[in-house]
């Protein structure tokens, strides 16, 4: 359980202590505005915006102006990690691993740290305790969902 809040608490002082000079969202996010944050990242993510669907991501992760609603929350961020974003990639990694929006899989959660820390993203913890629940054949088929994730994010 400490685990799970220290993660918590470093996905949301990433998101708080990003710069984000440009980012007129997160200036409401940031003075509890949420629902002009909202509306503001609702435009972005339809111009396709990866940092926008994070942010929408996080709302719902934490309820913030909107009700809390770990699905969506997982749907946004895979979204923008299928766009490139090694933050929503660790995420979906973070919540694959505890099953949170989503079905708990090691594999995925294996899959996505490594495609975070191939990313920048220091996702080593994730990773190493995914790894320890997967037999050979699971290993086998994280190879072969890595080499599938990467060929549709080029293709994105």
């Amino acid at each position: 359980m400490v685990k799970i809040l220290n993660l918590v608490i470093i996905i949301f002082l990433l998101f708080t202590t990003k710069s984000f000079a440009n980012d007129i969202g997160y200036k409401y996010y940031e003075k509890g505005y949420y629902d002009k944050a909202f509306e503001v990242w609702s435009k972005e993510i339809k111009q396709g915006s990866a940092e926008a669907m994070y942010n929408m991501g996080l709302l719902y992760f934490f309820g913030r102006g909107v009700e809390r609603d770990l699905t969506i929350a997982f749907d946004y961020c895979e979204k923008a990690a299928l766009k490139g974003s090694s933050r929503a990639q660790n995420n979906l990694a973070f919540m694959y691993m505890k099953g949170m929006g989503i079905q708990k899989s090691y594999v995925n959660a294996y899959v996505w740290s490594l495609i975070a820390i191939s990313n920048g993203y220091s996702s080593h913890g994730i990773r190493d305790d995914a790894r320890m629940n997967l037999t050979p054949a699971m290993l086998s088929d994280a190879n072969r969902l890595i080499k599938q994730i990467k060929k549709e994010m080029q293709d994105e």
